[in-house]
């Protein structure tokens, strides 16, 4: 039997070397070549794929490796390697150029403009560059010292989408470092330093082996999301996992306080607090006190959209009514009602997007109808809100996949691992539609195949957790 499993041994664990080599690898490769494929030279197909390539070779063996994560348990070598690796790997890539990523434009911008003392729901960027009289001078001084900055801003005539709390920190940034991303990609170590901190805590916790780190500290849509594409939801992220470590510790209150303050960055953190307020339903006093203290920590955090024009050129609300991008689902269901309203002849005012709302609301109700009587089952349930909000969504961009990857820690799913290998093509969508559908529907399928039948746990857990 010994000689049997000899084998198989050592390929998961040459997997494991290789993939801990490839990691830090690759951000050297983006370093080197990133310049080459900035959105705003617009790169071919020919330059694209080679680069595409890599990070789905990248996650396949990421993905091998993880399934094989119990090799490597209570085995403190490992674990200074998995910490070490995925460290080495994001210090690489900050002053890496964002490929084919313009995102952060817009946060470098915003963070300008509210350090010096602009609310930045009130002008675009296209507002700051007009020669219009209504327009602070001190706001057009800015735009033309921004320089390539303002130009290369997404939707330029939308005001911005990004929450206060989450300007605090853009302000940050420019205030130590001007139009600097990588100043920008460095406070975002620091936030993800702190995540992996608070997983250690969870993971101790509950008593399961601290080499799942790996799920999120060594995922590579993660690292590259952050520290090259230089995306904000990682802000978000740091307090969903603080107000979860709170909640197992029974922490109550103090957690209801990190979702609010989760929600001030990045508004899908709202999703959970039917979950949090679950075991309260039965204590009006305290769920009133509760939902009375989330509700009024976030309306103050939003006093300063609240204060603005509120028309379709503010971005959340342009977000909310036609925002749509690299999903299968929403795309598969939205014209499934269009050719059944046609085929029957029906007149139907619904919008898709509303509709999708309210399924996605009637699934959280099925979620969380019973209250979680365990932690484990409390964790299962967040896991599942965060990703069938993702499954679902009109928008399935890969660094939003992020915000469930801290709970794969916790709870891993097999399916959602092998994302690591499938998102990468988001990139090369433009080539044919059916990349979307490739990216999403196995993902899908396996998932719910996943919930039914419950038989991939083995390859996280040394016993039944």
């Amino acid at each position: 039997m010994q000689n049997q499993k000899a084998p198989q041994n050592k390929f998961f664990l040459s997997v494991w070397i290789i993939f801990l080599i490839l990691l830090p690898a690759y951000s050297i490769y983006v370093l080197l070549t990133a310049t080459d494929l900035a959105l705003y030279l617009q790169p071919h197909t020919d330059q694209i794929v080679p680069y595409v390539s890599f990070r789905i070779i990248l996650g396949i063996y990421f993905f091998i490796a993880i399934l094989s994560i119990k090799k490597i348990f209570n085995n403190k070598l490992w674990l200074g390697a998995i910490i070490l690796v995925g460290i080495i790997s994001r210090i690489i890539l900050i002053p890496s150029q964002p490929v084919l990523e313009d995102d952060y434009y817009r946060y470098l911008w915003d963070g300008a403009v509210t350090a010096n003392g602009f609310n930045p729901y009130i002008f675009s960027p296209d507002d700051a560059i007009k020669n219009t009289n209504d327009i602070p001078a001190e706001l057009k001084k800015l735009a033309k010292e921004s320089g390539e900055v303002i130009i290369n801003i997404n939707h330029p005539h939308v005001r911005t989408i990004y929450p206060a709390l989450a300007q605090g920190v853009f302000a940050v940034s420019y205030i130590i470092a001007p139009w600097q991303s990588w100043m920008w990609k460095s406070i975002l170590l620091l936030f993800d330093i702190v995540v992996l901190l608070f997983l250690f805590l969870i993971l101790k916790h509950i008593r399961l082996p601290l080499a799942l780190l790996a799920i999120y500290w060594l995922n590579p849509i993660v690292i590259h999301e952050f520290f090259n594409a230089a995306h904000m939801d990682l802000l978000a992220i740091l307090f969903v996992t603080i107000s979860i470590y709170l909640y197992l510790k029974n922490k109550y209150w103090m957690a209801i306080v990190s979702i609010a303050i989760a929600t001030g960055f990045k508004l899908y953190p709202l999703v959970l607090l039917a979950l949090f307020l679950r075991s309260f339903w039965k204590n009006k006093q305290t769920f009133t006190f509760y939902l009375l203290g989330y509700l009024t920590i976030v309306v103050i955090l939003f006093i300063p959209v609240l204060a603005s024009n509120l028309n379709e050129s503010l971005g959340f609300i342009r977000y909310a009514e036609r925002w749509i991008n690299n999903a299968a689902v929403y795309s598969i269901f939205r014209d499934t009602v269009s050719y059944v309203t046609n085929w029957l002849g029906l007149q139907i005012n619904i919008h898709p997007r509303i509709l999708i709302v309210l399924i996605y609301l009637s699934l959280v109700f099925f979620i969380i109808r019973k209250e979680p009587n365990n932690q484990n089952r409390f964790l299962e349930k967040t896991l599942l809100i965060i990703a069938t909000l993702y499954l679902i969504s009109p928008t399935q961009f890969p660094w939003y996949y992020t915000w469930m990857v801290p709970l794969l820690v916790f709870k891993p799913k097999v399916s959602l691992l092998f994302y690591a290998a499938l998102l990468p093509l988001y990139q090369l969508n433009y080539i044919s539609p059916a990349l979307i559908y490739i990216q999403h529907l196995p993902v899908l399928a396996a998932f719910i195949w996943e919930l039914k039948y419950k038989k991939t746990e083995y390859f996280f857990y040394p016993t039944s957790v």
